[in-house]
This record gives C-alpha cells, structure tokens and sequence, in this order.
C-alpha cells in the first residue's frame, strides 16, 4: 500500500491523487489507514500517504510490542522463580 502511494508520488497534499489514479480500491485496509490518518483527503476524492504519520505510528507500535515482551518474560521469570520456591 505504501509503496502504491509512493510509486505514485502522492505523498503531500499538493501531489494527492485518487485511489483509482493510485491503483488501489478502497479496501478496509485503506480505511483502517485513513483511521490513524496516514492515508489522508487532501480534498475531496484526492488522497497522500502521511509518511511522517506512518513512522509515528510504526514506531508506537514497536514499543508497545517490545513492553508486552517485557511483560511477558517477567511474568515468566515470576511464575518460574515462585516454582522454584515453593519445591
């Protein structure tokens, strides 16, 4: 998807196309995209991919991935440490 938008070059408000010119429909990834705004209507049926949006976005995602596997080996290392203990 982001390769369509950039292959396109509609990347800024002022190079916004429609989907159709891009090359892709309006599929439920497109409208999860236009959700967290990285696919973005500079106006009316004229669309850009928010790459600065987009890496905001990836990298929230990231940490809270890497805080859910530190979750989750602690809760690990808890549940192995108090076995331990209790043999």
């Amino acid at each position: 998807m982001r390769d369509d938008f950039l292959r396109a070059g509609a990347t800024m408000p002022v190079n916004a196309m429609s989907l159709a010119d891009i090359g892709i429909g309006e599929s439920m990834a497109v409208k999860r995209l236009m959700r967290r705004s990285i696919i973005r209507e500079a106006s009316p049926g004229l669309f850009y991919f928010d790459e600065e949006v987009y890496l905001s976005v990836r990298a929230m995602r990231r940490r809270m991935a890497l805080i859910m596997l530190v979750v989750v080996v602690l809760v690990l290392f808890f549940v192995t440490f108090v076995t331990i203990r209790q043999n």
